[in-house]
């Protein structure tokens, strides 16, 4: 079997691989997208939350209804805090998974350029073979075949 044909099978195991990576990468990309909306809209609701606290507080409030707007307003922003290193975690786990898939492509494409290179010189021995025939067939001459 010509050597271009024996890498086959591990050049379809390494594209597998690679699309199996970049799947992956896919999904992770996905999540911290979904983590990011997810802060943002805890911020935005902070500062609507924020808002009407203070348009209530011009307009005059009890004291334990204040309190229970400071405490909220402390667990939404423990909640962005936390979502904060949610959303670091997230985007650290993108850059290990987009590392791994490039390792995976470079791969892929390493053996694409060792196949590319095989196929080449089989093509050149089999060129030279043919030319060789021709050659031995000319110097028989015409009727000694």
């Amino acid at each position: 079997m010509v050597p271009s044909k024996r890498l086959h099978p591990v050049k379809r195991v390494a594209e597998s691989r690679e699309n199996d990576a970049a799947r992956v990468l896919g999904d992770t990309q996905k999540k911290m997208r979904d983590q990011e909306a997810k802060l943002e809209d805890l911020k935005r609701y902070h500062k609507e939350y924020l808002e009407r606290f203070e348009a209530t507080a011009r307009q005059g409030m009890a004291a334990n209804q204040m309190q229970e707007y400071r405490v909220f307003l402390e667990k939404l922003d423990s909640a962005i805090k936390e979502q904060e290193k949610v959303v670091l975690a997230s985007k650290s786990e993108c850059v290990s998974r987009k590392e791994q898939w490039q390792e995976k492509r470079v791969r892929t494409q390493a053996l694409g350029k060792v196949m590319d290179r095989f196929k080449s010189a089989e093509l050149k021995a089999m060129e030279k073979r043919e030319q060789n025939e021709m050659d031995d067939r000319s110097q028989r001459g015409p009727g000694n075949k």
